[in-house]
């Protein structure tokens, strides 16, 4: 086996996606059954679940030429035990890093029994969105368990900690993300939080849409800083372990009479609805907001993973990365070409720039680099096209 993904994030398991589109082999290591059960089952990668130590990690990677480390940014030990049995085991190490995050009014700290040093200084509920693993730290806080909302995943081991810790069962928040800004608002409302603390779990843990909800609810935000670490960017990553991907093949089908959905009703979805109307398909397009173009059904709500029954083709074109990445996810599963409009990596098509004339339809792509060379050739066929239409 070349490589080895030690998991438990979306990158990893994005990582994991890729590997597999461009048909190579991996294992993907995860700590737990949870871990497992959001691991989508992908072809030539293989799940190894439970914890392992140094020494088990090293003779697991025998023989194995990368391993890459997508752990939490937060499990710091886990990430120490990677590295060192890397080197024992001769294996090349990678280290897979989403960026970080200033927050601008928030109250930065170095990690977990900070923050709980700094909200014994203050009053006031706190929605609490750290997991259940440092939970521990947070009892330092006079009143903790009145005080305190701890948000935790709906598994029986965080449930422990939390009744061992003395958590009261009523302000245990048991769910699993990702939550919505709305959402977020909604916990602060119940638990009337004055203060909402967070890790810089970055746009994939969601926290773009907790200091939304913190901003839009005048609840102040503790952040617990990553621990400094270097390494490498998702993409960085990406082009050490894959090849360059051969261009897309421009295959031109009918669409007439075919249920095509968009997701999102901003700027691009609805220009892909009218591209896809003019080609004579069925055009759904699911947004809660915005005006689909004329000849297209318009379903005013959020997207629901039924909306997938009976469709050839999706544009998921939504303002949330983790809806356009719920949409990707499910269309891989269900063998649906799907093209999202924020990240190339997650298309198994590519939406293109079309121009037409002369009875001579034209589609244009790139790799997804340099948008604005595909815009200036596109312009450029479109005016060759017009000369040739009054000739």
């Amino acid at each position: 086996m070349k490589t080895v993904i030690f998991s438990g994030t979306s990158e990893g398991r994005t990582l994991c996606e890729q590997l597999s589109r461009a048909g190579q082999e991996a294992v993907a290591c995860v700590a737990t059954e949870y871990g497992k059960q959001v691991m989508p089952a992908l072809p030539g990668i293989r799940v190894h679940t439970g914890r392992m130590d140094a020494a088990q990690m090293a003779d697991f990677l025998r023989g194995v030429e990368t391993a890459v480390d997508a752990t939490h940014p937060y499990a710091v030990e886990v990430s120490q035990n990677i590295r060192q049995a890397c080197q024992q085991a001769g294996c090349r190490y990678l280290r897979l890093l989403r960026p970080k995050t200033h927050v601008e009014g928030a109250v930065h700290v170095p990690d977990a029994r900070a923050a709980a040093d700094y909200l014994a200084q203050t009053e006031g509920a706190v929605l609490l969105t750290v997991g259940s693993k440092e939970l521990h730290c947070f009892t330092a806080v006079p009143d903790y368990a009145e005080r305190l909302w701890p948000r935790v995943l709906p598994a029986e081991a965080s449930m422990q900690i939390c009744k061992t810790l003395g958590f009261p069962a009523a302000h245990l928040i048991l769910m699993q993300g990702p939550f919505s800004e709305e959402l977020n608002c909604a916990l602060i409302h119940m638990s009337g939080a004055k203060w909402l603390v967070t890790k810089d779990t970055g746009e994939a843990g969601g926290l773009p849409e907790k200091l939304a909800a913190a901003k839009k609810c005048g609840c102040r935000v503790i952040l617990i800083d990553r621990p400094q670490e270097d390494g490498l960017t998702p993409e960085q990553v990406r082009q050490l372990l894959l090849p360059e991907p051969p261009m897309r093949f421009p295959l031109f089908v009918d669409l007439t009479g075919r249920r095509c959905l968009v997701v999102g009703c901003g700027k691009i979805g609805a220009h892909r609805a009218e591209v896809l109307l003019r080609y004579g398909a069925e055009v759904i397009v699911v947004a809660p907001e915005g005006e689909a173009p004329a000849g297209a059904v318009h379903h005013r709500r959020a997207f629901e993973p039924n909306d997938l029954d009976g469709v050839f083709l999706v544009t998921a074109a939504t303002d949330r990365r983790d809806i356009n990445h719920e949409i990707y996810t499910l269309c891989v599963q269900r063998n649906v070409f799907v093209s999202t409009a924020d990240n190339r990596e997650e298309c198994t098509f590519f939406f293109p720039a079309v121009r037409t004339g002369a009875n001579l339809s034209v589609g244009l792509v790139s790799d997804g680099s340099d948008h604005k060379k595909t815009a200036r050739a596109a312009r450029a066929i479109g005016q060759v096209l017009k000369e040739e239409s009054r000739t």
